[in-house]
């Protein structure tokens, strides 16, 4: 696989790998509750393209190799500035057809090493606490759980999803 920077050609290739992966990405990822359409990736290749430009977001097209603008996407990653200066989170997806392929462990090992490169002292990944397969990446990927943080209510009064959260710190030196 090959990571590289979104373009605003990657709309169809979004679509088409979000669409197909909708049932298997619902459960854990807020954005996929609905289909993907033409104007809703175009709106996120905008915002990535401009997060990218201003140093607050990195996301990445995952694609198989050779990988090349508009061709096709068997996922997406990205490292987010949600915390303070010293912390970065990672954040990945993998089309339903290529999981259990340690693809998303191979993610989290190349952002938290690029996050390293970058000065970042501690790298996060949260995910919600029923989603065994995404702890197993953070664990397999040499990070930590250090806490867990419950969700706020939703409109019914029921508790919010608890997040787990790992944590790696960049070694010394």
């Amino acid at each position: 696989m090959v990571l590289r920077r979104h373009t605003p050609g990657d709309g169809p290739a979004l679509v088409a790998a979000i669409n197909e992966s909708l049932e298997h990405l619902a459960a854990w990822m807020a954005w996929a509750q609905a289909p993907a359409t033409e104007a809703s990736i175009g709106e996120f290749l905008a915002g990535a393209t401009r997060d990218w430009d201003e140093g607050r977001d990195f996301a990445f097209a995952v694609c198989e190799r050779p990988a090349r603008p508009g061709g096709p996407v068997i996922g997406g990653c990205g490292l987010h500035r949600r915390g303070g200066p010293d912390v970065i989170e990672i954040g990945y997806w993998v089309h339903a057809r290529y999981t259990l392929r340690g693809i998303a462990r191979a993610l989290a090992v190349a952002l938290r090493d690029l996050a390293f490169a970058m000065g970042i002292p501690r790298v996060e990944i949260r995910c919600d606490e029923r989603n065994v397969a995404s702890a197993s990446v953070a664990r397999s990927a040499g990070f930590t759980l250090v806490g867990t943080l419950l969700g706020e209510p939703d409109a019914a009064g029921l508790p919010g999803r608890t997040a787990m959260i790992f944590s790696a710190e960049r070694p010394p030196g």
